[in-house]
């Protein structure tokens, strides 16, 4: 019985886009954009779906797998897993780490309409705005009462 040699270099044996990630290809890709800094699912959505698919829907907007998330957030894989089947819970700061991560505030928006409470996000540039006129405010107090 003759032994085949090393005729297939280890990259050789499986065809990469069976094997999974390419990170040179996904970059590639036109379809996947710029996610924004937060955003919400749609109303309809948020109505029909379940705690595990707005946890789903907000990983799958941020254009990272599950592992990718979990690794930014601190998790296990495992544990992340479990989180996305509905078999184990996810709240506080872990649950906020995940919105942050995925750019996506589906989860609060899932527990707001279950609880009757509209969401809206706040902006950033309109609290910065906010906050410089109240120091302007102050400041113009100061020199009033001086």
């Amino acid at each position: 019985m003759q032994t085949m040699g090393r005729s297939f270099g280890a990259s050789q044996w499986k065809d990469r886009d069976s094997c999974g990630k390419d990170s040179t290809a996904q970059g590639l890709l036109a379809l996947i954009g710029e996610v924004p800094a937060l955003g919400l699912a749609d109303e309809s959505f948020i109505s029909r779906c379940s705690w595990e698919g707005a946890l789903r829907y907000a990983v799958q907007r941020s254009g990272r797998d599950d592992y990718e998330i979990a690794d930014a957030v601190g998790i296990s894989h495992s544990y992340m897993s479990k989180v996305l089947k509905g078999t184990a819970g996810l709240w506080g700061d872990r649950l906020v780490r995940v919105m942050q991560k995925t750019g996506c505030a589906a989860p609060a928006q899932w527990i707001n309409h279950h609880m009757g409470a509209d969401m809206v996000l706040r902006s950033t540039q309109a609290a910065l705005i906010a906050d410089l006129e109240a120091q302007l405010r102050v400041a113009r107090s100061g020199r009033a009462a001086a």
